[in-house]
């Protein structure tokens, strides 16, 4: 047997972790966006990733509550349907500023705690890759 994710067919899977989480949500049916938070380091840059990544409205405040309510909000943001957030490049965020990234945390528990319950919000992911 090999260690070799190149294989091909139907239950071929990517080596990354990220393209893993990502296939296999959208085998399940969801749909599913990726936050890269590679080089942020703070609550502001945190946001504005979400702001820029995930196509959030240009009225988003930039603010926790904000966020939480587009998370669970299909109208503003159609990822909130029941949808997969697979969250990478985190350690940068958590190292920097650890009190913003457990609040950021915490929101996203808050959306997938939602989603379980009823359906709509965002489940997030956090891959853990090498590097944080």
């Amino acid at each position: 047997m090999s260690d070799d994710d190149s294989r091909t067919g139907p239950t071929a899977r990517p080596a990354d972790p990220v393209a893993r989480a990502a296939a296999a949500a959208r085998e399940a049916g969801q749909p599913c966006a990726v936050l890269d938070l590679a080089g942020v380091t703070d609550k502001a840059g945190f946001l504005d990733a979400c702001a820029g990544q995930l196509g959030l409205p240009g009225w988003f405040g930039r603010n926790w509550d904000a966020l939480a309510d587009l998370l669970g909000d299909p109208d503003s943001l159609p990822l909130a349907d029941g949808g997969v957030l697979v969250v990478r490049g985190w350690g940068e965020l958590a190292a920097a500023s650890p009190g913003e990234w457990e609040t950021a945390r915490a929101v996203l528990g808050d959306s997938a705690a939602d989603a379980r319950e009823s359906g709509v919000g965002v489940t997030a992911l956090l891959v853990l890759e090498g590097d944080g």
